[in-house]
């Protein structure tokens, strides 16, 4: 008996190349996927997979397996939507990607309040930085991805809520009692980043960039794909940064940090709801960015 987890599990490792990967994704041990892999070709009867220089592909008999497993996903989704509308116990998950930044405020208590209204359901979240959402949903692993960027052009997307991003440091620095200062000053303090692939750090490059100064000059010390870990160093009297306004809000109301304005700084950005397409969402996506939208107002517009 093939069951849908089975097939959710091929269809995921196919789509991502990776076991591993799938595993995160679906929030099952490495030993779980093989073994659900395992048992698949042992009804099919045949390998589904091969190595291919460091990424798993499929087989011939797996691509045959595949697109009629992804076709047999769809119509399951189709029939559980269906299911959504006649029983008030509607059972099912919903997967969705979440950008770093919004994985650290404002999101994870919107999770808590969709999920009280379908207590049945099932929530995994991917936490990445943009590009990596984008790759999982375009994959078919994830329903719906939140991310901090424009989009690319295979996606439909959403404009959801803006958000400013602000220049911080501790109230014992040189700084904190200024209150504003020049762009060029930067070159003189030690800084703390976002990853590369960041968006904060994208547009906070593409600000400082626009005022004339070269990035690459800047003394960025530390490097890290966490806005909290930052928030951390910085209230505990290390160097200076920038992240959103939603992070740091509660620190500076507290007087554990001091926002600095740069002459002519002005980073504000847009989150996108995205999702596929050409694909048709399913009921949980559907219903979920519907509950998002009936969010945007004065409470989610940072500045």
């Amino acid at each position: 008996m093939i069951d849908i987890s089975k097939l959710k599990t091929f269809v995921a490792v196919a789509d991502l190349g990776s076991f591993s990967k799938a595993s995160e994704i679906l929030y099952i041990t490495q030993p779980a996927v093989t073994q659900q892999i395992k048992a698949l070709e042992r009804i099919v009867g045949a390998k589904l997979f091969q190595r291919q220089g460091g990424r798993i592909v499929l087989t011939d008999e797996g691509k045959r397996i595949y697109q009629i497993a992804k076709n047999l996903l769809g119509s399951y989704e189709t029939l559980m939507e269906e299911m959504a509308k006649i029983k008030k116990d509607f059972k099912d998950t919903l997967l969705l990607g979440i950008s770093t930044t919004l994985s650290e405020y404002k999101v994870p208590e919107l999770l808590v309040e969709f999920h009280k209204q379908l207590p049945n359901i099932s929530i995994r979240v991917l936490v990445d930085n943009s590009q990596h959402i984008e790759e999982a949903l375009s994959s078919g692993v994830l329903n719906i991805g939140i991310i901090e960027r424009e989009p690319s052009e295979r996606f439909s997307s959403i404009k959801w809520f803006a958000d400013e991003v602000v220049f911080f440091t501790h109230p014992s620095h040189p700084f904190a009692k200024r209150g504003e200062i020049e762009p060029e000053e930067l070159y003189n303090v030690d800084l703390i980043f976002r990853e590369v692939s960041s968006g904060t750090r994208k547009v906070v490059k593409e600000e400082l960039e626009r005022l004339g100064l070269i990035f690459e000059r800047l003394n960025v010390r530390i490097e890290i794909n966490c806005g909290r870990s930052i928030l951390s160093m910085v209230k505990n009297g290390y160097g200076c940064s920038f992240l959103s306004k939603g992070i740091v809000e509660k620190s500076i109301e507290e007087g554990e940090v001091v926002p600095v304005k740069i002459k002519g700084f002005n980073a504000l950005r847009w989150y996108y709801i995205i999702y596929p397409e050409h694909e048709k969402l399913t009921y949980l996506a559907s219903r979920f960015m519907k509950f998002l939208l009936s969010k945007v107002s004065s409470e989610l517009v940072m500045g």
